[in-house]
Order: C-alpha cells, then sequence, then structure tokens
C-alpha cells in the first residue's frame, strides 16, 4: 500500500491493471476505481449496498470522527442528520447567506493587503469564519481565535486519522486493547489527544450558540437558531443530539476543504498569469469599477465560474474522496467483490483523465467553456451517490466570490516555497484524506479599485 500521494500510485497501476483493480492488505479487501464510469456503475447506480463507511478504528473508534456525517456508517441516523443539513443548505435557502459569503470575501482581501506574508492564516481565517457564522452565529476574533485555533488541529488529525491503510490498527482491530505501555501501542495516546481535541470543537461552538440565542452576540441568520426556532417546544435529548452532531458535521466539513481550494487558487494564479488577467477583465467589463462583485454575478461571470471549476478539477481537495464500504457481496462484470470491501475511488485520476480534460496537468479553465460534460464531470469532487456531500452550493459559493474578490483587488505573483525557491507548476500536493498544497508564499499587489474594500465590508 503506498504512504505517499496515494492517488498517483493508483493512477499509474491503473494502466496496467486496468480502470478498476482489487488487493487484499491483511486480509482487508480494497476495491479501487479510477474512472467515472465504474464508480457510476458502483457508488451511484448500486448505491444502496456501496454507501456505508468502513471500520477506522483509529479515527472512528477511538478519536469518534464517526459520530459526524462524513465517516458514519449509512444508516437511520446518517438519513436523519443528512436530511437536517439539505433541509438548510438547498440552494433557494442558501441566498440569505450571500451577504455574509461578501462580507467575508471582503475581508479576506483587505487581510491580504495589509499583511500578504500572512496569506495561509487568512485564508484559513476566511473558511471558518464563514463557517462558524453560518452554523453557530459565531463572529471570529480578527486573529488567534480560540475555535479556529482548535480546528485547525482537528482537521490536521482528521487528515491523517482517515487515511485508509495507514494505521495497522485499523486493519488489526484487536490491537486497540492492547496496554498503553506496551510497544506499537504509541497510537493510542495520539488517539487520546485527538479525541479530546475533538470534542472541544464538537462542544465549544455549540455550547457559545445556545447559551447567546437572543443576544445581540449572535449573528443570524445562523442554522443552528434556525433549527431551534422551527421547533414548537423545547428540543428533546435526541433533536439536541441531532442538532450537535448536524452543525458539527458542517463546521467540519466546511473548513479545511475550502482552506485546501482556496490555496489552489492562489498558487494557480500565480503560476498562471495569463488565467489571472483573463478573469480580472471579465470582471471590470461585466461588474465594473465602481463596485465588487457579488454571489449573484456569478451567472455573468462565466471564465470566473470556470476558474472556480478548474481549481476543483486541478488538484481536488480530497483526490482520493472518502472510502465507501460495500455491506453484502456483489457481482461486476463477472468479478466477485466480498462483503465489507473498501471501495477507494481514484477522484484525482477521474479529473485527469485525458480523454475527457485534454492536457490535464495545465491549469486550462477555458477547457469548461461551453463543456457541460466536463462541468458535470468536475462534480466528482463532491463525492458520489448518497454519499455525496450536502454543501455542494454553500462551497461553491464561497469559493466563488472569494475567487472572484480576489481577482478583482490583488494581483498574485511570485509563488515560493518557505525556503524562498520558485515553485513550478509540478507542485507535490501533500498526502492526506484532505490534500494541500505545500507551504507557500506570494507577492499581492493592490489593483486599482481596491479602495472600494473599505467601502464594502
Amino acid at each position: 500500500m503506498p504512504k505517499e500521494r496515494e492517488w498517483l500510485t493508483f493512477y499509474d497501476w491503473a494502466r496496467t491493471y486496468g480502470n478498476y483493480f482489487y488487493l487484499s492488505i491483511l486480509g482487508q479487501p480494497i476495491l479501487v476505481l479510477n474512472t467515472h464510469d465504474v464508480v457510476s456503475d458502483l457508488l451511484e447506480k448500486r448505491s444502496g449496498i456501496y454507501s456505508s463507511r468502513p471500520r477506522l478504528v483509529m479515527a472512528g473508534d477511538l478519536v469518534g470522527f464517526d459520530q459526524a456525517i462524513a465517516l458514519m456508517p449509512y444508516s437511520e441516523r446518517f438519513r436523519q442528520l443528512r436530511r437536517l443539513i439539505q433541509r438548510e443548505l438547498n440552494a433557494k435557502a442558501l441566498e440569505k447567506y450571500w451577504p455574509l459569503h461578501e462580507q467575508e470575501s471582503r475581508e479576506l482581501a483587505k487581510n491580504l493587503i495589509s499583511h500578504p506574508t500572512e496569506m495561509q492564516s487568512y485564508i484559513r481565517h476566511y473558511a471558518g469564519s464563514v463557517i462558524l457564522k453560518v452554523t453557530y452565529g459565531y463572529q471570529t476574533q480578527p486573529k488567534d481565535d480560540p475555535f479556529l485555533l482548535l480546528a485547525e488541529k482537528v482537521m490536521q488529525a482528521f487528515s491523517m486519522a482517515s487515511q485508509p491503510g495507514a494505521w495497522l490498527v485499523d486493519l488489526v482491530p484487536w490491537l486497540r486493547y492492547l496496554p498503553s505501555w506496551s510497544p506499537g501501542a504509541g497510537f493510542q495516546s495520539t488517539a487520546k489527544k485527538w479525541s479530546d481535541l475533538h470534542m472541544q470543537v464538537i462542544n465549544g461552538p455549540y455550547d457559545w450558540a445556545m447559551r447567546n440565542q437572543g443576544l445581540p452576540a449572535l449573528a443570524k441568520p445562523n442554522f443552528v437558531s434556525t433549527v431551534i426556532n422551527q421547533t414548537d417546544a423545547d428540543l428533546t435529548e435526541e433533536e439536541q443530539s441531532l442538532l450537535l452532531w448536524s452543525s458539527a458535521s458542517l463546521f467540519g466539513g466546511g473548513a479545511d476543504t475550502t482552506v485546501a481550494a482556496l490555496s489552489s487558487f492562489f498558487l494557480a494564479m500565480a503560476l498562471y498569469p495569463g488565467v489571472q488577467q483573463r478573469g480580472y477583465t471579465e470582471i471590470q467589463k461585466v461588474v465594473g469599477k465602481d463596485r465588487l462583485p457579488s454571489v449573484s454575478d456569478r451567472k455573468h461571470l462565466p471564465y470566473v465560474e470556470c476558474i472556480m471549476y478548474e481549481v476543483l478539477r486541478w488538484n481536488p481537495v480530497t483526490p482520493l474522496g472518502v472510502p465507501h464500504m460495500l455491506v453484502e457481496a456483489d457481482v461486476y462484470e463477472g468479478y466477485h467483490i466480498p462483503a465489507k470491501t473498501i471501495i477507494m475511488p481514484n477522484i484525482w485520476a477521474m479529473l485527469h483523465e485525458p480523454s475527457i480534460f485534454p492536457e490535464p496537468h495545465s491549469f486550462l479553465p477555458e477547457r469548461f467553456v461551453g463543456n457541460e460534460a466536463a462541468v458535470k464531470e468536475v462534480s466528482v469532487a463532491f463525492g458520489f451517490g448518497r454519499r455525496a456531500c450536502p454543501g455542494v452550493a454553500f462551497a461553491e459559493s464561497s469559493m466563488f466570490v472569494a475567487i472572484a474578490t480576489a481577482l478583482s483587488t490583488v494581483i498574485i505573483a511570485n509563488a515560493r516555497d518557505m525556503q524562498g525557491k520558485d515553485i513550478t507548476r509540478e507542485v507535490p500536493y501533500k498526502t492526506g484524506t484532505i490534500s494541500h498544497p505545500p507551504a507557500f508564499t506570494c507577492s499581492l499587489t493592490p489593483r486599482d479599485g481596491a479602495e472600494l474594500l473599505s467601502i464594502r465590508t
């Protein structure tokens, strides 16, 4: 089992073994899917038996990430949480959050202009601030917000804990019962530390929201308040549990993924200045110089929208998705697939398929212009079937307005690593369930009209 950037190894293996291949690690069967056609046949058309999650002892049993919907097995509890989230995240309901997206995107641009060397920190602040305000009504502190600092540590832990094959205890579950002092049981102290951090993130903002209902500190609208106000009586214990974990699922699903996507955007703009200029020119033509872009401008800014799609495709946030699990034995094209097989969809391979995306390693937003097939294909970045991300519309609104505002206000150039060396277009992304570019800096120069930020924030 490859230990780093597995999606690239699987992509190479597919050339030898085919579009899907089977491997076994210490008796655990794994099926890797490298094309959308195969994924559609199994994870979508047969979603009734392919929608559960594998038991990840480290991430689930020991840390507790399986209590939120990302790693939760497919069950009635999962469906209840998903329904609660979808009710608030459908495209029409999200319009009330557009002003929040716009305000925070302008704060991001202002911060980048004032403190360009802290770009990564402010991207993380933007993503966390949006999702905390939408979910809990919590307004983050401008610097070193305690919930954001906790969330950053927890999302790093999630990415490492949920990586298939990374932990021997996931393949040999009885190892969890080893005494913590015994050789090879160091994972237990790591799990305990991550579990404590996880519960602080789960309970902290939720408890804050419950204490501040009806008080001026609470920003509205927000998910928690909306659910409470839709209930005539006090929430039952079960309803409180559903609200706690659905809000935690929203927070966890929207923070680090947005950070990874926007980091890729800034890196791509520095590496492909022609794309950046074309996006800026479109905004100037459509929006003009007297205001900044809004979410509602998206339908009039097709090239900027294509930049967003290409960010999702170029280096997908979750290159191997989150693994599915087959709950009963199946047969596909004559091959027997045992029950409890872990299914790993290679999203990176699907989004680098040359027949759909020519020159797949280049950042070319124009590939989406008038190409509905390519636009449809890029949706694989958000998962499949009954496990597809319920927050697609929210994520795209947040990404689009941040991208459009940045293009309008700053010139992005000179991507360098932390040793000061120029970054090339063959940049190696980090290993993990959520994959980030390596740490880098850019020069950020204000454009004419950036002074509008002081008016619109």
